[in-house]
């Protein structure tokens, strides 16, 4: 606002300045150098005015582009930080993500280390026991009917005296809806167990099933190698699971083992003498 009224008053000057000199001069010159002198003057005066103008523009032009310079150095500065910060924040969410994937690994690992541990622990719990398939059930049976049956069984078609005082416990275990429930029996000890285990074909024959009390996670990797194409059979064995090979290899498992895996470790100790676990 200011240099458009200094322009005015600059303009308002010259007006009067050309008013002067043309009562001066109207006597002294003629009209063509009147006009002469008044056009040089107005060219003169215009020419200043403008530079004035052009001045005063360069230095608005000039003081804005500082402070827009000083600006994009603030942004880039607060660019800097903020990339910094990111970057601070990425390094420490990498390694929180590092840190709890580890920490989920060794959880799971120590997982499945309890649960091989309580498996195993379950399982030899259970060393002693047998399970008797295929004894005819009827509503009114008692422990005592139930120990009865069990051990007149065994003496018909094994020729097995079992004595009362092996027996620790007796009694039937679910199964699936409509089959006879097993007859699960606790033995005072491996020997007494081994006797009766030994007479499984004679029992058999006689249309009964001995098997051991097989935990579920053992039983669960049974049925998972029986259907692996390269396991022939699979079974229990005092506390373990084995499973024999296409090859006529014969393999202890464990719950958590990869079947081609352990085959292939198995493999490669008989080969090299060197376990890979």
């Amino acid at each position: 606002m200011e240099e458009f009224q200094v322009i005015q008053a600059q303009l308002q000057a010259m007006t009067d300045t050309i008013t002067s000199l043309r009562d001066d001069l109207k006597g002294m010159l003629k009209k063509e150098e009147v006009e002469q002198l008044i056009t040089n003057t107005v060219t003169t005066l215009m020419n200043k005015i403008m530079q004035n103008i052009n001045d005063k523009i360069d230095q608005l032009v000039s003081e804005k582009l500082v402070e827009m310079q000083a600006k994009i150095e603030s942004l880039d500065y607060d660019n800097k930080n903020f990339k910094d910060k990111i970057q601070i924040l990425e390094d420490k969410t990498s390694t929180n993500d590092k840190s709890i994937h580890e920490q989920i690994e060794k959880t799971y690992e120590l997982s499945k280390l309890a649960h091989m541990k309580a498996n195993y622990n379950e399982q030899y719990s259970r060393k002693n026991n047998i399970k008797i398939l295929n004894i005819q059930e009827n509503r009114e049976e008692t422990e005592d009917s139930i120990t009865k049956s069990v051990t007149s069984i065994l003496k018909t078609h094994a020729g097995v005296d079992l004595l009362l005082t092996d027996i620790t416990a007796i009694h039937r275990i679910p199964t699936k809806r409509g089959q006879t429930r097993p007859v699960l029996v606790k033995l005072r000890n491996n020997s007494a167990k081994s006797t009766i285990m030994r007479k499984r074909a004679p029992m058999k024959n006689g249309g009964y099933k001995l098997v051991d009390d097989v935990t579920k996670p053992n039983q669960g990797l049974i049925n998972r190698l029986h259907l692996h194409p390269d396991i022939s059979s699979a079974w229990y064995f005092n506390g373990s699971v084995y499973g024999q090979t296409v090859a006529d290899e014969r393999i202890k498992f464990d719950i958590y083992d990869n079947v081609n895996n352990a085959i292939e470790e198995f493999r490669r100790y008989r080969r090299t003498g060197v376990n890979g676990k």
